[in-house]
This record gives structure tokens, C-alpha cells and sequence, in this order.
């Protein structure tokens, strides 16, 4: 795989210009004026806030473990700060390196400072290493996990949680006591409750999947027949495989199914949890195909769906 062939992950899309900010070919000196105006203002709000976190917090090393990323970075300023308009991008050394430790990175506290400050320095780094040019094969799981988690982290504040009520022996107010209807209206469609995340006692945890068959799936599931924590691992790309990690990449909106993929390794050791999504499926094999990747296929004998394919090659399409 080149670089070419790397996918920028959202993370970074998100936090560069829109598309709608490119003043290119706009005559109107207002017009220009005015978006380069709005991109100056979101980078300002992004300086400051970086800032904050220096200046309140410092950010507490992991431990190192494979998982580790190494993130060499210094004190955030206009002249590195990696923005295209803050001057050249150089890379930023340290002779003492700090760890942003991935595997530390969990959805369990969604309003904490540490997890706003992760995402904060990862996100920074993420765009240093892309403004660069030098996104790295060997990084690319981690981008990966990091994006996958951060979606998971979205969807937990956007349905309230808070690192009290994602702590271990939290139960999801779903099935813990009445929801307004007007509040589960104001929800996404795909992170709404099914029937039963309404009457199933469960960790909140599978409420920020945004696939409710996938769900579902889970709550039908006898809860000491599976180690719930690993699967939570697995599904944040920790899966150790062959040649890399399985597990669930997303490449949109956290909320939107159509962005989340689910690697075949993951499919092959948890088969029961994806069985009849059929959403989950095609946006599975739309990201597939953009990489000119063969589909996934859908299987159909009791066995495979019980005891899982014992090769990955089953569950491929054959050319």
C-alpha cells in the first residue's frame, strides 16, 4: 500500500476547512474576505482551546505498551501550531518523547478532561502528520481505533452519558426508567432505543452502537455466554490478526451506519453479533469497494452463523 492509498480519516476532515470555506475562484473581495474570516475565527477557537489545556493541565504519560503511539510534540504555538496558515511544517521533536497510549483511549469517560485533552493532542498530531505528507503505514491502526473510539465517544455525549453513568456497573437508563418520548425523538434515528434496550437491563455501552439489529443481537444474548469486555475491544480494533487488527472502522458522522465497516476478521470471530444487518453489510461493502476491495457475502448455513466461518476466505466473494 502507498500513501496515496492511505484514507485520511474524518478526524482530520473535520478539523481543516470545509469545503464550503474555499474561496478559490471567488471574484468577490467580500466574498473572500468574508471566508477567510470564518476559517481565521475556527482556528483562533482552536488555538485557544489547545492553549487552555496547556496552561490548566498537563497530560499524564501511559504506560507503554504495544499499543503505544509515539507523539513527539511541544508546546503548541502560532509558529507549530499544524494549521496550513501557520507558517511551514516542520516535524516536532522531543529528546523525551510522550505516549499517547491508544489502548487507553475508551468511550467510559466521554465528559472528562482527559479524554477531551487526548482527542485533542491526537487530532493536533493527526494534522501535522497529514499537512506533512507523512501519514505512516505503521500508524495507520491507530488512526484507525482512534477514530473508531472517538465516534463512540460522540455518540455517548450525544446521548447524555457521562463517565458516572459509563462506569462498570452502570446500566443504561433505557431499560433503567422511563424515557420521555420527546427526548428519544430528539435522537438520531440509529442511536434510538429498540424495543429491547426499553425492557433488557444492559451496559450503556451498547447503546452508542448506531446499528440497532447490532444491538439487539447482543441484548438477544445470554450476558455471561460472551466476555462483553473483549468484544467492546475487538469492535475498537484491538482484534489481533493476521497482518494487522480486525474490528470496525468509521468514516463519517459517529451516528450514521453508513459510514461504520466491519473488517472480515472481525465478522469470522463474531458472527453472531453481525447476523442480519443488512445496513451494516452494504456500508460495509461500499467502503470495500472504494479501496477495490471484494465484498463481503452473506452467509447463510446455521453453522457459520453459530460457530462462525473457520476461514476468511468464506466469507469474501470469490472473483
Amino acid at each position: 500500500m502507498s500513501q496515496q492509498d492511505i484514507p485520511v480519516p474524518s478526524t482530520i476532515q473535520q478539523l481543516v476547512a470545509m469545503p464550503e470555506d474555499d474561496w478559490s475562484g471567488k471574484a468577490d473581495p467580500k466574498e473572500r474576505k468574508r471566508l477567510q474570516d470564518r476559517i481565521n475565527q475556527r482556528i483562533c477557537r482552536q488555538r485557544k482551546k489547545a492553549e487552555y489545556w496547556q496552561r490548566g493541565y498537563a497530560l499524564q504519560t501511559p504506560r507503554t505498551t504495544a499499543n503505544a503511539v509515539v507523539v513527539p510534540y511541544e508546546p503548541l504555538s502560532e509558529d507549530n501550531f499544524p494549521w496550513p496558515h501557520f507558517g511551514s511544517h516542520r516535524a516536532i521533536c522531543s529528546s523525551q518523547p510522550k505516549f499517547l497510549d491508544i489502548s487507553s483511549f475508551t468511550a467510559c469517560e466521554p465528559d472528562s478532561e482527559w479524554t477531551e485533552q487526548f482527542i485533542l493532542y491526537f487530532s493536533t498530531w493527526l494534522c501535522g502528520e497529514y499537512f506533512r505528507g507523512s501519514p505512516r503505514i505503521e500508524t495507520l491502526p491507530s488512526l484507525v481505533q482512534f477514530n473508531t473510539t472517538r465516534a463512540l465517544v460522540a455518540n455517548a455525549k450525544t446521548l447524555g452519558l457521562t463517565k458516572r453513568l459509563m462506569s462498570r456497573q452502570a446500566r443504561s437508563h433505557f431499560a433503567s426508567m422511563g424515557v420521555e418520548t420527546t427526548l428519544i425523538d430528539s435522537l438520531p434515528p440509529s442511536l434510538q432505543p429498540t424495543i429491547f434496550q426499553l425492557t433488557i437491563p444492559h451496559h450503556p455501552w451498547i447503546d452508542l452502537l448506531p446499528v440497532p439489529e447490532l444491538r439487539d443481537n447482543i441484548l438477544r444474548r445470554s450476558a455471561d455466554s460472551y466476555d462483553a469486555a473483549q468484544l467492546c475491544r475487538d469492535m475498537r480494533g484491538f482484534q489481533q490478526v493476521a497482518g494487522g487488527r480486525g474490528g470496525v472502522a468509521v468514516w463519517g458522522q459517529s451516528w450514521d451506519p453508513h459510514g461504520w465497516e466491519i473488517s472480515p476478521e472481525f465478522a469470522q470471530k463474531w458472527p453472531w453479533v453481525v447476523q442480519g444487518c443488512q445496513s451494516l453489510l452494504e456500508s460495509t461493502n461500499y467502503w470495500r469497494s472504494t479501496r477495490g476491495e471484494p465484498p463481503l457475502r452473506v452467509w447463510h448455513d446455521t453453522s457459520l452463523i453459530h460457530d462462525g466461518p473457520s476461514r476468511i476466505e468464506d466469507l469474501v466473494e470469490q472473483e
